[in-house]
């Protein structure tokens, strides 16, 4: 609703209901009503400024089986707010964006399947910082480009229930405090290409990632330590070139990807119930054809 000149507000709020029954005798039935609610309030100057506040939330019940427990546990429920702003640069060929948010989950479910555990943690916040840029420079040059500043924290320990003895366990208070499992704090990417002539295209960029932890933390065990100081698992950061080169005409195209020119050796993604790591790809090549 734009209430005055160049304000508007957004207002929303959502109802959902969950209703399972299962033959387990450790969860015969799992039942969520749960409200979401949004607003905002945007001011736009001009035609090509956005300034903006918002709030949202949302939940998500889980009802896996690996997820079940004798006694029902909370839904995940998160929420973030919001302050940003958009501008739309030469002529409206290039788009900026800035944001700073906080971003708060509470019991947040683990994705495990192979993991005794349901909840992760009881409650972890982000606050971070986003910067995009999307379009067009010039005629024949465009990029797309996105950096994003994290600090993940862990407020409050997971609660587990056993699923037999029906006692609540709890993880390690020593990872209030830590940084989020698996969260870098920082990605940036960069992918650009340059129109040569009306047939010729040439691309190129960079996707960069901070290093990542990987540890339980859910666990009751001690706190993984080195020489005494907190020290879990931890995959490196990395930084990887991509290319491209491109023959584009009226009836085809065909063009040739090349990835991780370097062939650096890098961790993609990190596995947490062990510690191990996931390598991203090699130097590959990649040719396709559209008619």
């Amino acid at each position: 609703v734009e209430f005055i000149p160049k304000w508007k507000a957004t207002l929303g709020a959502r109802r959902d209901q969950m209703n399972a029954v299962y033959s387990s005798t450790t969860s015969p039935s799992l039942k969520f009503g749960e409200m979401s609610y949004r607003t905002a309030l945007s001011f736009h100057p001009r035609e090509d400024r956005h300034y903006y506040l918002a709030f949202s939330d949302s939940f998500s019940p889980t009802a896996d089986l690996y997820q079940l427990t004798a006694v029902p546990q909370p839904a995940e429920r998160s929420n973030i707010v919001e302050l940003g702003a958009k501008w739309l640069l030469a002529d409206g060929n290039l788009s900026l964006r800035a944001a700073l948010y906080r971003a708060t989950k509470n019991w947040e479910r683990n994705a495990d399947l192979e993991s005794t555990a349901s909840i992760l943690t009881k409650k972890r916040r982000t606050d971070g910082f986003e910067l995009e840029a999307a379009g067009r420079i010039t005629s024949n040059w465009e990029v797309f480009s996105g950096l994003a500043l994290m600090d993940a924290r862990i407020l409050e320990v997971a609660e587990n229930i056993n699923a037999s003895t029906l006692v609540v366990t709890t993880g390690n208070p020593g990872y209030v405090g830590q940084r989020a499992r698996n969260t870098p704090k920082y990605t940036f990417n960069l992918w650009t290409t340059y129109k040569i002539d009306s047939n010729w295209k040439i691309g190129g960029g960079v996707e960069a990632k901070g290093d990542r932890q990987a540890f339980v933390p859910s666990s009751a065990a001690a706190v993984p330590t080195l020489n005494g100081v907190y020290h879990p698992n931890t995959a490196p950061s990395y930084h990887r070139w991509d290319a491209m080169v491109a023959y584009e005409h009226k009836a085809y195209t065909v063009k040739l990807n090349m990835k991780n020119v370097f062939d650096k050796l890098y961790y993609d993604a990190v596995y947490d119930n062990g510690g191990f790591t996931i390598p991203g790809t090699r130097r590959t090549l990649i040719l396709t054809a559209e008619i």
